[in-house]
This record gives C-alpha cells, structure tokens and sequence, in this order.
C-alpha cells in the first residue's frame, strides 16, 4: 500500500490547517516546558516522537517551517537535542533542510507520491519472489495480527494507525526476505507514504478492502516469480491510484501554511503540539 505525484503542490492534510506548538498560550506551555525522559526515551527522542506524530497527522503542515529558538522554548530543551531530532526526521524523509530556509516539514506533489509507491512496489515485489514456498509459523502470525489491528483502526477511524500497521505488515514480507540492503531503500518510502495514506485514506479506503487487498497478496507469496511480483506491483499502485484521486478532487486551499509560519507559533483555535503516547505499532524507534 502506503499514502503516489508535476507538482499539484502539497498534499497537506486533506486541508486541514497546521497545528502549531502553542506559542503563548498556557495550554501549550504545559504541554511542552520541562520535559523529563522517561526511563526508555531521551530527550531528542521524546521530542522526534511529538514532532514526528504532528507531521504525520497535518498538526504540522507541509511547509511548515521548524525554527529552532521557538521549538527549543516550547520543549524546555537544548538546541542540541532538537537538532538532532530533526536531522532524524530528515532521513526519514519527514523534513527537508536547506541553508537559505533553514528546516521545513516536507511537501511531496502528487508525482513524488506516485513514484515512492511504484519504488516500494518495485523492491518488494522482487523481494518478494525470493521467499520460500510457504512463510514461518510466526511470520504469518505477525501478518495476521497486524492485519486485524488493521481493520480494528480502521473500524475506529484511526488511518495513521492503519498506515503504520500497513507498514508493519509490507515489512515482514521484506525481513522474510533476508534482503538488508533492498529493505533500507524500502523503508526510504515510509515517512512521506504514512503522512500522506494517513490523512486522506479514510475517503478510498473501506475496512474490508483491507482484508481484501492484503490476502491477495499473501496467496501471491510463494508463487510462480512473475506472478508474485506483478500482485504485489498492483497491489502498490492501485493505492497510488486512488490517493492520488483522491488528492486531486479535494480543495488544496488552506492545506499550505501562511508564508513565514512555524511550528512554534499558534494561529487562530490551536493550543500547540499534541504529545501523543499512542504505541508504535511498527516497533519503529520515535
């Protein structure tokens, strides 16, 4: 699956306007001064984890501009760690950084979108061709089970979840494969193609799609080669294709930031960054 791109601008939040992290506001200092790491999270890694979450869910919009003087006031934090935060969100495809802009979240058009999805169904579907007849026992355990908690977020309306879980699911498929290298540039794709699917999936995507989709490409699995990549190819860009429609119908307007925003001041209604402690279901470090 995951969220496929000339340049129609950025795909945002289906709209929605970005969440800034509550400059000024009592609710928001709250929220962010005085961090203290639990026992299994640092600093830097608490503060990706809240930034990372607000990009993939439009709290931050593409766009958005991450000025270190604002954020480090609102973490309670060094500089030090947030660079290194945002260096993280960087290589996971999250941030763009240049030395004339300085730090921003990433925009992707719809082209850009398109080709990650083609990539991924590329080095999976090959990936693919190289397991055995059938799966280990807890292999397709895993699968099953990220493939109901799948349906379960889906059922609630929790798309970023389902994108993640999706990820999770697509990525056994690629460690069966004992292909290290091939995985790398898979998961080069994750962060753009979970903040896009997570936040326009629920208008293409029905729960039992899901199931639908997903066993097509487990009975592919130990197939003839040909056949197997081809599955897992369409199964790819079928997403692409229907999150691209579904980009495409909707209003772009208001989805880009005003020109100048950041993520440390508020606009009109926001109260500042979320600090979500939803579970990583793709074990992913955040």
């Amino acid at each position: 699956m995951p969220g496929a791109d000339p340049s129609h601008g950025s795909t945002g939040a289906g709209g929605r306007q970005p969440t800034a992290a509550g400059e000024g506001t009592s609710s928001g200092k709250a929220a962010l001064a005085g961090i203290d790491p639990g026992a299994d999270e640092t600093r830097q890694g608490r503060i990706h984890r809240i930034l990372r979450d607000n990009i993939l869910t439009g709290g931050i919009a593409p766009g958005t501009r991450l000025r270190e003087a604002e954020l480090s006031a609102r973490f309670g934090s060094s500089r030090a760690p947030l660079r290194e935060a945002i260096r993280r969100l960087e290589s996971e495809g999250l941030v763009r950084s240049d030395f004339w802009r300085g730090s921003r979240v990433a925009e992707y058009s719809p082209a850009e979108l398109y080709q990650l999805y083609a990539l991924r169904g590329l080095i999976e579907g090959y990936a693919a061709a190289l397991l055995p007849a059938s799966l280990e026992n807890a292999v397709q355990t895993r699968m099953a089970q990220h493939l109901d908690a799948m349906a379960a977020a889906a059922q609630g309306g929790d798309w970023l979840t389902v994108a993640r879980l999706d990820t999770a699911w697509h990525r056994e498929i690629m460690l069966a494969s004992g292909q290290p290298l091939m995985l790398r540039a898979w998961e080069s794709a994750n962060g753009p193609l979970q903040m896009a699917f997570g936040q326009v999936a629920g208008a293409f995507y029905g729960r039992d799609d899901i199931h639908t989709r997903h066993h097509e490409v487990l009975a592919a699995l130990g197939g003839p080669a040909t056949q197997t990549e081809a599955i897992i190819r369409r199964h790819y860009i079928e997403t692409a294709e229907r999150l691209l429609a579904t980009v495409a119908s909707s209003d772009p307007a208001g989805s880009a930031p005003p020109e100048g925003a950041d993520a440390a001041s508020p606009r009109p209604g926001q109260t500042g960054l979320s600090d979500s402690k939803e579970t990583n279901p793709t074990g992913e470090t955040s």
